[in-house]
């Protein structure tokens, strides 16, 4: 849950696909999504809130991937994957627009 002065203004979810999920390119993985209402667009809260998710999971299940769809259209959530990280892996026609598909790989442990 995403919260602005003690009101739920967004949420992050990392959710793992079965394997009848209907974008196929995530069936059977660790999907990163994310929803934010408009007075939360813009602050900076949609990637503070994903980088501490991304940081929990690859201590939780390290080396594992996570991936993300979003619209091509949709340019801040481009951003935000950038932003995240996220590598293109390809694009493809769902929902009558175009799909952006990406993956995240956690970083090596060092020590």
């Amino acid at each position: 849950m995403i919260d602005l002065d003690g009101a739920m203004v967004g949420t992050v979810q990392l959710e793992r696909r079965d394997v009848d999920y209907e974008v196929r390119q995530a069936a059977g993985h660790v999907d990163l999504g994310y929803l934010l209402l408009p007075v939360a667009w813009g602050r900076g809260f949609a990637t503070e809130a994903c980088e501490a998710a991304l940081v929990w999971f690859a201590g939780a299940l390290p080396g594992e991937t996570v991936v993300l769809t979003t619209q091509t259209a949709n340019g801040p959530s481009m951003r935000l994957a950038a932003r995240l990280g996220f590598v293109e892996v390809e694009r493809f026609e769902a929902y009558d627009a175009e799909q952006w598909f990406g993956r995240w790989t956690p970083p090596a442990a060092t020590g």
